[in-house]
């Protein structure tokens, strides 16, 4: 199923300083996309920055790049499993190149948190798949919850539309793979009856035009978005809203050689 939202504007002048020390404003309404601008179909060029970002722990095998918030054209879309939406997923894609081989052992998202600080339980549900499109979720190569252990959830230190950027992380069993394209899905909870955030609270996958971003370069426009609450089938990211299309800031953790 195809839409086209128009995208939600955050006004910064509504924000105290208050407001952006607690992280206290809560979505009234459910939200596809959060937005500061209408720059659709910009992808990452150039050359990847000499080093990975320090989360990257042993290394990083690919990183999108970072947001920036300070873009007048800075996106987020909805990628959550909470009492106010439910199993609603960004498929972010990455390339593996020819003759090489990747041990991944681990993957990340940056997010921002609307609502609630926290992920309630701290476990965090993940996947890799392989021939995602237009209405096909494609094959599971693998996929898990990985234990609070496992999961990780730390400020970067930005500040997307006023709310906290984290970093979620998530340690997967070793998988082997091979060159080709890959598509990942980690999807932040908040599903605790008994916590009230999670009533009221959002996550939402950051996009990214490559600032310091390491690796292959990622794929343009292949970007995928799954949701019954918002009425969508995987459907491609261009297609979701008027200011879809851009890359995704997430990552791949393992080592490669070549094969």
């Amino acid at each position: 199923m195809k839409k086209t939202l128009c995208a939600i504007a955050v006004v910064g002048s509504l924000l105290t300083v208050s407001a952006l020390a607690q992280n206290t404003k809560k979505p009234a309404i459910p939200t596809l996309v959060k937005s500061q601008g209408a720059l659709k179909g910009h992808f990452p060029t150039g050359l990847p920055a000499l080093t990975p970002p320090s989360y990257c722990v042993p290394t990083c095998l690919f990183y999108g790049g970072d947001t920036n918030p300070n873009s007048p054209d800075d996106n987020g879309f909805a990628n959550e499993n909470t009492l106010l939406v439910g199993n609603t997923t960004v498929w972010g894609a990455f390339t593996i190149p020819s003759g090489q081989l990747w041990w991944v052992e681990g993957l990340f998202i940056n997010t921002i948190a609307d609502g609630y600080d926290g992920l309630d339980p701290s476990t965090s549900s993940w996947t890799i798949a392989t021939g995602v499109s237009e209405g096909n979720a494609g094959t599971v190569l693998a996929s898990g919850t990985s234990t609070a252990a496992g999961t990780s959830f730390v400020p970067t230190g930005r500040l997307p539309f006023g709310f906290t950027e984290y970093t979620l992380k998530v340690k997967i069993p070793q998988q082997i793979i091979g060159p080709g394209t890959y598509w990942v899905n980690i999807t932040p909870q908040c599903t605790d009856s008994g916590n009230g955030d999670c009533d009221i609270s959002q996550y939402f996958w950051d996009d990214t035009f490559g600032l310091n971003r390491y690796g292959p370069l990622e794929p343009a426009g292949v970007g995928y978005f799954n949701s019954s609450y918002f009425g969508f089938d995987y459907s491609n990211l261009c297609e979701v809203s008027s200011t879809g299309c851009q890359a995704l800031s997430f990552g791949v953790i393992g080592f490669g050689e070549a094969e």
